[in-house]
Formats: structure tokens, sequence, C-alpha cells
């Protein structure tokens, strides 16, 4: 399968004050990262109905390719690379916004949380609303049993 395009581009500036003589830390970076998948879940919900099932972050894996440093132009991105019943997982990569140099590559994985019950299916609007932002249909990923 070819590799999906990112749903969601930004070009930002690196937080701190340009020319300072360090470079941005991993929770830093996962910070930036961190604030677009709000972004993307926050767009996603738009004119939804409420309701009190709500995503949660379940697992966060990263890689830290490269340096920046305060005051860079960066590009972010983020897009859902599949779904179970359960949960979702997104893409998401922090870049240096000249040469496309990654300085953040994170995988997270989301899951819905009703407060009564606990994990409950992906709510259909929500995902309805997830693959229209995506310009695709991202079908349930079938579990391999275990041997």
């Amino acid at each position: 399968m070819a590799e999906q395009p990112f749903t969601i581009v930004e070009e930002i500036v690196a937080p701190g004050e340009p020319g300072s003589q360090y470079h941005l830390v991993d929770y830093q970076t996962q910070e930036l990262v961190s604030t677009l998948w709000s972004t993307y879940l926050a767009k996603a919900q738009e004119g939804l109905a409420p309701t009190s099932v709500h995503p949660a972050m379940r697992r966060v894996s990263y890689s830290l390719d490269s340096e920046c440093v305060p005051g860079q132009r960066l590009r972010r991105a983020i897009r859902v690379a599949s779904r179970s019943r359960r949960s979702c997982t997104f893409e998401a990569t922090l870049s240096h916004a000249d040469d496309g140099r990654v300085i953040h590559a994170a995988e997270m994985v989301t899951v819905f949380v009703d407060p009564q019950s606990g994990a409950v299916e992906i709510p259909a609007p929500f995902w309805e609303a997830v693959e229209k932002m995506e310009g695709r249909s991202i079908p349930i990923a079938e579990r391999t049993p275990a041997s």
C-alpha cells in the first residue's frame, strides 16, 4: 500500500530564544507533536454531538533523528495510520521546514474512554469525521491470532 500523505501539516517556529546555544530536548519536541494530536482530535470533533466518550493517549513511541534549536522553522504533520475497533494509531513527524530532515517521528495509539464504563469502541460519528478528514476509508485491522 502506498504511503498516505499527512492530513494536517503546519509550519511553526521552535520555541525558545533564537540564537540560544542549546537544542530542544525530547519532551519539548514531543510537546510540539502532542499539541498537533490535540488539534487533530479537536478538528475531528467539530460539530459532533456532545458525548461522555473521549479520546485518550494510550501509548506513545518516538525516535529522535536530528536536532533543532530555538527559532528554527519547523514543520509538523499528522495522519491516522490504522485502526482497530477500540483504538487508532496516529503517525506524526516534526521536521526541518527548509530541508525536510526529520527531528522527531512518533506513533500515538489512541483509545476511547467512557468515564462510567472504561474503554469503548471508537464512536461511529467520530470515525466518520476522521475518514472525511483523511479523505479515505480506514478499515478495522484484522487481528492475527496468537500462535
